[in-house]
């Protein structure tokens, strides 16, 4: 999932990283899936080609964090996600930001 995550932050696709690593997109995509494991030198290779540390992508989630790190993960490895996240940085007021909060949380709380 942190693989996913860091690769739709730097907006490169499946078959970008799968072509830069030799391997093929339907790998990389087993490997966000979590159905093949990653060796510790892919997930080197991974790490440098993502512009980031192994540990980053490992996670250091402390016990008590993992629901909380779960939600985390699950929104920002999400097109949605990093779509939100995007324009929400580029929100200057506070007062529209709050907004935005109240709106999400009665639409989610009507169950939208």
């Amino acid at each position: 999932m942190r693989i996913r995550s860091r690769r739709l932050e730097l907006h490169v696709s499946q078959s970008e990283l799968g072509a830069a690593l030799g391997i093929t997109f339907q790998q990389i995509q087993k490997y966000e899936k979590g159905v093949n494991r990653v060796a510790a030198a892919r997930l080197n290779e991974i790490a440098a080609f993502l512009k980031t540390t192994m540990a980053a992508l490992m996670g250091g989630d402390r016990p008590g964090d993992a629901q909380q790190s779960s939600l985390v993960s699950e929104f920002v490895s999400s097109r949605d996600g990093i779509d939100l996240i995007e324009a929400w940085s580029k929100l200057e007021s506070q007062q529209v930001r709050r907004s935005i909060i109240s709106l999400a949380r009665s639409l989610a709380a009507e169950g939208h």
